[in-house]
């Protein structure tokens, strides 16, 4: 795959559903980035509140216009179709270099795409995420020891990077990025995975682990992407079949990797890593999803 370009077009893709609450939020924190060349591609998977409402008054205010000009897409769909399927049109619909995806209830800190964007170009990443700090409903930071952060997601912050060869096995642990929202990658990238499946839980970590194959992922350790906890996640109502889309995203990704040379010469297979690979798989009572 090719090198970033300079200074390269970004397209940050907001799937949205039943977030009043929160979207206009989440807009201005696009509209607040230090890095100026973004356009936005927002798709309202059609929440029955007023998601659509509060997305048309930001986009439609002077502000906006004056900052994005005629860079914003609006997508609102007439029926629901899952999360995957607003980030798959929304992708679909974009002209940029890289994608930046970011979930309509989440934030992004002012340099998030600046920063990701120079890791990107000098050390030639084609994917990347950063580290995460969780906020509540009134954007107050929450610790890692919230007992949600813990329950749901572990701690990102206290995972040992050291005691894994690389970035890839702690990816396979597990979904150390946390959530889609968190997702930048080049679109040749995309091209060559193919589209977010349709799983309603592990769509996040069906990506990675697909992307794994192909390249090695970045972790940005910054507190570049704030995840908002509150009372409608829609994890917390998906969770009971997340055991269910893991073995299966488990079983393909190691259907994948057990029998050829992967493209990412460092992803976790037994050809690349012969010895710790079978080791790792052990330690993690994985041995079940191999084929």
């Amino acid at each position: 795959m090719q090198k970033i370009s300079q200074n390269p077009l970004i397209s940050v893709i907001i799937p949205c559903y039943k977030h009043e609450k929160f979207v206009e939020r989440c807009l201005n924190s696009v509209a607040a980035q230090t890095y100026d060349n973004i356009e936005v591609i927002i798709v309202d998977d059609c929440s029955p509140d007023d998601s659509v409402k509060k997305i048309e008054q930001v986009i439609n205010s002077k502000s906006w216009i004056a900052k994005f000009d005629n860079r914003t897409k609006f997508y609102p769909f007439n029926q629901n179709q899952g999360a995957h399927n607003a980030i798959n049109h929304g992708i679909k619909q974009s002209t940029g270099e890289l994608i930046a995806l970011l979930n309509s209830d989440d934030l992004y800190h002012q340099d998030r795409l600046s920063r990701i964007v120079e890791v990107m170009q000098n050390q030639n990443h084609q994917f990347v995420f950063s580290r995460v700090q969780y906020i509540d409903d009134n954007d107050t930071t929450i610790t890692d020891s919230h007992y949600m952060a813990q329950s749901y997601f572990g701690s990102q912050k206290n995972i040992k990077l050291k005691q894994f060869p690389s970035l890839g096995f702690a990816c396979l642990s597990f979904n150390i990025s946390i959530s889609t929202g968190n997702f930048v990658f080049s679109k040749a990238l995309y091209n060559a995975l193919g589209a977010f499946k349709d799983y309603r839980y592990c769509h996040d970590w069906d990506f990675l682990l697909r992307a794994l194959v192909h390249t090695e992922p970045f972790f940005l350790e910054e507190d570049l992407y704030y995840y908002r906890f509150h009372g409608k996640n829609t994890f917390e109502s998906l969770q009971a079949i997340g055991p269910i889309e893991s073995a299966e995203l488990l079983r393909n990704f190691f259907s994948q990797v057990q029998l050829k040379p992967t493209p990412n010469p460092i992803a976790p297979s037994p050809l690349n890593w012969p010895g710790f690979f079978e080791l790792f798989v052990q330690w993690h009572g994985l041995e079940r999803f191999l084929q």
